[in-house]
């Protein structure tokens, strides 16, 4: 049976500058980053649980906070001010680029 992909927003806030190095270079690896601490993955409810247990060993748990937010399958998108892509690029929330789908082995 196939588990069903949406996209997610996962956004942190970490205490430590260390830890925060290690929470932004693994989200690098597996998501899309929209600003320096939120990051755009499409994850199904196998490879969330995956994610968050390996997210949970790179933080203090009373220290910092990180937080992962469903979205529908197409959210209507709203920007305002400086554009993170060029003209031409559009984030629709219907599929990430291949390249930005989630990885068994990354996971």
């Amino acid at each position: 049976m196939a588990h069903r992909r949406l996209p997610h927003i996962i956004a942190y806030d970490i205490a430590n500058p260390k830890r925060l190095g290690r929470v932004h270079r693994y989200l690098k690896k597996i998501a899309l980053p929209l600003q320096y601490s939120v990051f755009l993955i499409e994850l199904d409810g196998e490879r969330r649980e995956k994610v968050l247990k390996h997210l949970r060993t790179l933080i203090h748990p009373k220290q910092d906070d990180i937080r992962v937010y469903p979205l529908p399958n197409a959210p209507e998108w709203v920007t305002l001010g400086k554009p993170l892509w060029d003209d031409g690029v559009l984030l629709t929330g219907a599929k990430l680029p291949a390249q930005l789908r989630y990885n068994r082995d990354t996971l």
